[in-house]
């Protein structure tokens, strides 16, 4: 019987333990280095809502894990926005990449899609973000709810 609570005991932490290792959030950002000409090694994608063409980096150099907290603003057009704080090295990434890619587009990702990809015109040292481009209120709100988990 000693035996069977031990078993079982180690299975439930066990359970615990992956449960943890579970990303957090269900919709997934993908902050990318982007370029306006085709290269080898990027992916072409095309922005829904502009139809822009840019080429993005397979590999997202920050994520919704990055994001400390994520809040609700309306644009002045009245159009929902999501504004970002990235934690500490979130930041940090962040200056270090706008400082190097000025010129460049910076392509957001939200589950795969391209949804934003300004040009950088300075780099962003305060580490906050503001994305737009969303169908609808709710589609913003459900975002904030899944990265501030």
């Amino acid at each position: 019987m000693r035996a069977l609570l031990a078993a079982l005991s180690l299975t439930l932490l066990a359970g615990c333990a992956s449960e943890a290792r579970l990303p957090s959030a269900e919709h997934r950002l993908g902050i990318h280095t982007a370029r306006s000409a085709s290269a080898d090694g990027l992916q072409a994608m095309t922005d829904r809502h502009s139809g822009v063409r840019l080429w993005i980096t397979p590999q997202a150099v920050l994520t919704e894990a990055d994001v400390q907290l994520a809040e609700m603003a309306i644009t002045p057009a009245g159009e929902p926005a999501v504004v970002l704080t990235l934690t500490d090295g979130g930041r940090d990434t962040l200056a270090e990449l706008t400082r190097a890619q000025v010129g460049q587009p910076l392509a957001f990702l939200v589950d795969g899609e391209l949804r934003l990809a300004p040009i950088i015109e300075e780099p962003v040292v305060d580490g906050r973000v503001a994305l737009t481009g969303f169908d609808s209120l709710q589609e913003a709100e459900s975002l904030v709810q899944d990265w501030n988990r």
